[in-house]
């Protein structure tokens, strides 16, 4: 004898369909099957039972007493079936965080190092956010957000991973054109370089708050070149093109492997910096706290490399 003697499973998966909608077409329509084949199904299964599940009227159908009891004990079971199987999904679904940094923290100082977090945890699923738009992982814009500033975000947990410096560079071939740059000042006679656009993900730092900081309120004498992309400002000081401002976190490895140089090393030093941030709940996560962990050895690692 059968332990769950039970309707077969396609028969009491139609009376779902068609309960739920109370319509014959539209539970034909959503299980893909004809009318009469659903039609077909439900009879068979009021048979089955010995009792009418429907009441059919002449253009609408409603649920017998009887049918409305099954109908709730159905919905109980799938329900609880669907859960289950989404559980075990899940179990077997690879763990995934979302990272969201601004473009040019991902592009030169998280992705290069990448590699190394994805050895350490090879089923880990990350995805990586490039954005200059402020991220909010208290709402669930991501898992972890690094983000500028003094470390307090509402409803979130920071942890300082460094710093800001920001200070002038330019191509090699370019500060030996033009040995004298060696002040603040003398930079106001070259080309510029300016980013435009990006807010809060810079601190506000530009050309005019890092020269008012040196001292200097004269206006530049030569018009500069703005680009949107700090990436594309980078590239334009490497080719030559000018003088851009490097963030030391970005520009550090560039300057001491000779892509770039300082014509005036004069860094402004600002008393915010940069953090890793997650949400209260998301903080307990153990991929996110593996994460956290990862980081600030990569960040330890390269102090102790400078």
């Amino acid at each position: 004898m059968k332990k769950f003697p039970l309707p077969p499973l396609p028969q009491l998966h139609t009376f779902e369909a068609v309960a739920r909608r109370l319509s014959f077409t539209a539970a034909a329509d959503e299980l893909c099957l004809t009318q009469s084949a659903v039609s077909r199904q439900v009879k068979a299964l009021e048979t089955s039972l010995g009792h009418s599940l429907f009441l059919r009227r002449h253009r609408a159908i409603d649920l017998t007493p009887e049918g409305r009891q099954l109908f709730a004990a159905v919905t109980r079971g799938f329900e609880e079936i669907s859960r289950c199987v989404d559980s075990l999904r899940a179990a077997q679904a690879a763990p995934q965080i979302t990272v969201a940094a601004s473009v040019a923290f991902s592009y030169y100082w998280l992705m290069p190092r990448l590699e190394r977090f994805s050895e350490r945890h090879p089923a880990a699923d990350l995805r990586v956010l490039a954005t200059d738009q402020q991220v909010d992982p208290s709402k669930g814009d991501a898992d972890i957000a690094v983000l500028y500033g003094d470390g307090h975000w509402p409803g979130t947990k920071a942890r300082r991973l460094f710093g800001e410096q920001v200070y002038p560079v330019c191509s090699p071939g370019f500060l030996q054109q033009h040995p004298e740059l060696r002040h603040p000042e003398e930079l106001l006679d070259q080309t510029l370089l300016h980013l435009e656009g990006g807010g809060n993900i810079w601190g506000g730092v530009d050309w005019q708050v890092w020269l008012a900081q040196q001292g200097v309120t004269a206006q530049p004498q030569r018009p500069g070149i703005r680009l949107n992309s700090y990436p594309m400002v980078l590239q334009a000081a490497e080719a030559g093109r000018g003088i851009a401002l490097g963030w030391h976190y970005i520009t550090g490895p560039m300057l001491a492997d000779g892509r770039l140089a300082c014509p005036a090393d004069r860094p402004l030093e600002t008393d915010k910096g940069y953090y890793a941030c997650t949400s209260q709940e998301g903080a307990s996560n153990p991929l996110i706290k593996e994460f956290l962990r990862w980081i600030m050895e990569e960040i330890e690692a390269g102090d102790a490399e400078a």
